[in-house]
């Protein structure tokens, strides 16, 4: 059985005292009642984002989180239990060490994020962006690739390495879409959430662009954070991921493969497969 921790009840207890209060004493109340509660946990959860910003939204949205939360704890949980050993077996890891899964709600800083939480590789479940039953699971199983791969190195991937992501995020894009295949092609990207219809097709008509530039751009210091994270290519967000899923399914090898590589041979094969 997958290790999983839920900290939603402690959400719970918060939520029903924050109910009838301000925003402004919601928040504090967070403080107090949530964070307080599960102290080891955001200390960890904090150390992996680095931010707390989204915590406003969170508690002036309170009715609808607390509704999604409720939701997300049976939906998240039958999918881990149901593929983390898919996940596990296509990477042709050993069962033991194992992620540990926290289920959460956080400050709308990140839908899922792996971290250290103590000894344990972890991965951090935020179940304030429930919205997509069906997508949950392509959801889980690229976060547990990216858990499990952690575990196979015995460190993370530099999220400062442009190369080093591509390969990690390209690996993980291929396992989701096999361990939950039949998903619209869009949800491997988005998984579910809306208003980025036209985003792949926009990435499939400038395919052969995105890789020039890509490849231009790969020792360029911002690189990571221009095509994995904050950062805009030609107005669009997170146009990396569809040139890292490009670039690793050219590569024709399995995860079992994959996830044994070094991270300087996963940069290795992206920067063959860019030439």
């Amino acid at each position: 059985m997958a290790r999983i921790r839920d900290i939603t009840p402690a959400f719970e207890a918060f939520a029903r005292k924050a109910f009838v209060e301000s925003p402004i004493n919601r928040d504090q109340l967070w403080e107090r009642r949530y964070e307080a509660a599960e102290p080891d946990v955001f200390e960890a959860f904090y150390g992996c984002i680095g931010e707390k910003a989204g915590r406003a939204a969170v508690v002036r949205e309170l009715s609808l989180v607390r509704e999604r939360a409720r939701a997300a704890v049976t939906a998240v949980s039958s999918a881990i239990e149901e593929l983390e050993p898919v996940v596990r077996e296509m990477l042709g890891v050993a069962p033991e060490p194992s992620p540990l899964h926290v289920l959460m709600v956080g400050p709308y800083s990140t839908n899922a994020i792996v971290g250290r939480l103590g000894d344990d590789v972890t991965l951090f479940h935020c179940l304030e962006w429930y919205h997509h039953s069906q997508a949950t699971g392509v959801l889980v199983a690229h976060e547990d690739a990216h858990a499990w791969h952690e575990l196979a190195l015995g460190k993370p991937v530099p999220e400062d390495d442009v190369a080093a992501m591509a390969f990690a995020e390209g690996m993980a894009i291929q396992v989701s879409r096999a361990a939950v295949p039949g998903r619209a092609e869009d949800e491997y990207f988005w998984y579910g959430h809306e208003g980025f219809e036209a985003w792949l097709p926009w990435c499939q008509e400038h395919h052969d662009e995105l890789l020039a530039r890509f490849a231009a751009e790969v020792d360029a210091e911002s690189a990571a954070d221009t095509w994995f994270g904050s950062g805009l290519v030609e107005q669009q967000w997170r146009v990396g991921y569809y040139v890292a899923d490009q670039l690793v399914a050219g590569l024709g090898r399995p995860p079992s493969e994959m996830v044994a590589m070094s991270i300087d041979d996963g940069k290795a094969a992206i920067r063959a497969a860019l030439a």
